[in-house]
């Protein structure tokens, strides 16, 4: 299902308008990637969490159904995508909140089914704490352009990776901005305190195909993000895969199994046993010994 070569698992929508799909994605499949997720973030508004808790309790709730909070994935047209062939192209979703109100408003909206990665961007502790405990989700992401205020210790990161979430660097972000590298490091020299660097996958977050850069790169970068050869590696490669994997569990089901045969069945020789075969077996057998009781 997921070809065995490097993934990049959030490039912003934005690379993929009507005129750039075509060379972005050829950009990425000469550069060696084979799975992209194309990214689409959508955030709460503080503002109206504010005004609920100021509404009265008699006052109606106004209900739109034609207007849906999360929007449907971006489409790329298939005389596009047959282009690059074994490339995967998936759909991301991060979901930036600040409680646990304003998670369960785009939980309600149908769309989120549509998409294969479900990201969060958690704001405040109470709302990491709510995903420690609630959330079935898969990346755990953050905000380089400001500090991050979430407090992570040793048991926070155990607890989200046991629940199968995968923490994420953006490396896009530090080619941008010297503030943004600043961010970047201390988010990823926390995971490297707290967790020992497991479960981290690596992604652009680019918002330009500029920002992109190759897979080799990447894994010579890791060393700034507190993560060692081997790690760097999988952060591009395995563990972006298992998280692929537990992606499609999450949606499907509680599990779900890839099967692959390695043996050919037609050199596999049978052998059938008759009637007399057996015959022969009970009587080359020894005799049973009588006991005197």
């Amino acid at each position: 299902m997921f070809a065995k070569s490097f993934f990049d698992l959030c490039v912003s929508e934005k690379c993929f308008d009507a005129n750039n799909a075509g060379p972005t994605l050829r950009q990425f499949y000469e550069f060696g990637y084979r799975t992209v997720a194309i990214n689409h973030e959508v955030v709460d508004d503080p503002d109206e969490n504010e005004n609920k808790k100021k509404k009265k309790k008699k006052q109606p709730r106004e209900i739109s159904n034609n207007q849906e909070i999360i929007p449907e994935p971006l489409k790329i047209e298939k005389q596009i995508t047959n282009e690059f062939e074994g490339m995967t192209i998936l759909k991301r979703l991060t979901v930036k909140y600040s409680s646990s109100d304003s998670f369960y408003k785009f939980l309600k909206s149908s769309n989120i089914k549509k998409y294969d990665i479900l990201a969060l961007l958690p704001t405040t502790m109470p709302a990491l704490m709510f995903a420690c405990s609630n959330i079935e989700a898969d990346i755990l992401t953050f905000d380089p352009e400001i500090r991050s205020p979430l407090r992570i210790n040793r048991k926070i990161y155990n607890q989200l990776m046991n629940k199968g979430y995968y923490f994420e660097i953006l490396y896009s972000p530090t080619i941008e901005d010297h503030t943004k590298r600043q961010n970047t490091i201390h988010v990823s020299h926390l995971y490297h305190t707290f967790g020992k660097s497991r479960n981290i996958i690596i992604s652009s977050g680019a918002t330009s195909p500029f920002y992109v850069r190759g897979p080799y790169d990447i894994i010579n970068l890791g060393a700034i993000f507190g993560l060692n050869e081997q790690q760097s590696k999988d952060a591009v490669t395995h563990c972006a895969s298992n998280l692929c994997k537990k992606a499609v569990g999450r949606c499907h089901g509680k599990s779900v199994m890839f099967v692959e045969s390695t043996i050919d069945i037609s050199d596999v020789s049978v052998i059938e046993l008759n009637d007399s075969d057996t015959e022969e077996m009970e009587v080359d057998q020894p005799r049973q010994k009588k006991m005197k009781l």
